[in-house]
């Protein structure tokens, strides 16, 4: 079996994988949590108790491993450091990993996207790459992809599709979570920065922002939404998750004008990008209804979400819904439980999960597709179910087992 990304998912998957008694190996293009780490300032809204997953917290129990306060909430660095790090060091399951190790694409051998009959009775071919650009084939007979979506993010522009100049600036626009309080300070405090986007991740950028703004003066923001002020971040009665509420809370007193360092622009899409070399400063083209106005700023910052890659496995038989572009039964599924929260959805099984590609999984965030409603446990649930369906469609013999006479 071949796991793709070494995070949360995709280290239980192969916790699991290895249980069952497969052959399991996992590769990740950069560093074991990269994702967790590249937000790593965050407070995540879920707590410890939520985020272990249970085949890889039992291993970790085996060392000299303490498990942290479960009603506690961990930021992305302390996920990485205190669970996802030291879990890649076990022995058992460190010979199994391969960082720095991109699998760039997946296809069957001998077959194309449209050939028909044997696909399952020939194995994967998957190219991958090393840090020196290196290239080889690896064969496995069943592939999860569990490679998350935080390094695929969406574009700035109306409807989806990159602004005028976006293509040419994006290498140094940021489309990241900064972290603008501490690591990255020196280059927003003092500074206007243009953030763009309505989710969880922009209102803590504009949160943070706000907070600088308090400590360096002539720090500003302006924070561009496709939604107006009024549909943003509505109360949802007592959400179970304080974290959320608070940051949704925040969130709502400054896109209605709370703090003078953020000024909203409501129902706005941006239509251009300018960049100036010589002040070194970013101008906007943005259209707020029908009027079309000009902002400058020092930094922009694109918190538009995040979306699945799915070149990827364009040659293997992947359904993907028109909408969210996840895997179709399982988006299908969310959208017929009505699923408008992410406490709310339901544990989908591995029937779900599949595709029309034999023994072809997409698992954990990715498996949700531009849906923000996953949670790790579910990812967790997600891996044990899908690997004890390949080991039955496989044949994987149960470890320890003992054949009657």
């Amino acid at each position: 079996m071949a796991i793709i990304g070494a995070g949360p998912v995709g280290l239980e998957a192969l916790a699991c994988a290895l249980d069952r008694g497969f052959d399991a190996h996992l590769f990740e293009r950069g560093e074991v949590g990269a994702h967790p780490i590249a937000w790593g300032h965050v407070r995540m809204f879920t707590p410890w108790r939520m985020n272990l997953g249970e085949r890889s917290a039992a291993r970790l129990d085996r060392s000299d491993w303490t498990r942290p306060d479960p009603e506690a909430f961990p930021t992305g660095a302390e996920l990485t450091g205190r669970y996802l790090e030291p879990l890649a060091k076990l022995e058992d399951l460190a010979a199994h990993i391969h960082p720095h190790t991109q699998v760039v694409h997946v296809s069957r051998r001998g077959f194309l996207k449209g050939d028909d009959a044997g696909r399952r009775e020939q194995p994967f071919r998957m190219l991958a790459r090393d840090v020196g650009g290196r290239e080889s084939y690896l064969h496995a007979y069943a592939v999860i992809d569990a490679s998350g979506v935080y390094g695929q993010p969406n574009w700035a522009g109306d409807g989806g599709i990159p602004a005028r100049r976006e293509l040419y600036l994006a290498p140094q626009l940021c489309y990241r979570l900064e972290d603008v309080l501490d690591l990255e300070r020196p280059r927003y405090a003092g500074k206007r920065t243009l953030v763009i986007g309505a989710g969880a991740s922009a209102a803590t950028t504009v949160r943070d922002l706000a907070t600088l703004a308090s400590e360096a003066s002539g720090t500003s923001v302006i924070w561009v939404t496709r939604k107006p002020a009024a549909a943003l971040y509505p109360p949802s009665g007592e959400d179970p998750l304080p974290e959320r509420r608070a940051l949704h809370a925040r969130a709502r007193e400054l896109v209605r004008g709370a703090d003078p360092s953020v000024t909203h622009l409501g129902g706005a899409v941006v239509e251009e990008f300018e960049f100036n070399s010589a002040t070194h400063r970013y101008r906007a083209l943005i259209r707020v209804g029908e009027e079309r106005r000009l902002e400058d700023a020092d930094r922009v910052i694109v918190n538009t979400g995040f979306g699945p890659d799915d070149s990827l496995y364009r040659e293997l038989r992947v359904h993907e819904c028109y909408a969210t572009r996840a895997p179709m039964k399982l988006a299908a599924a969310l959208d017929a439980a009505h699923v408008g929260d992410c406490l709310e959805a339901p544990a989908f099984g591995a029937d779900l999960l599949a595709n029309p590609e034999p023994d072809f999984y997409i698992l954990g965030a990715k498996s949700y597709g531009r849906s923000s409603h996953f949670l790790l446990e579910t990812g967790y649930r997600q891996a044990t179910d899908v690997v004890e369906k390949l080991a039955t469609d496989l044949a994987v013999p149960v470890l320890g087992a003992t054949e009657s006479p």
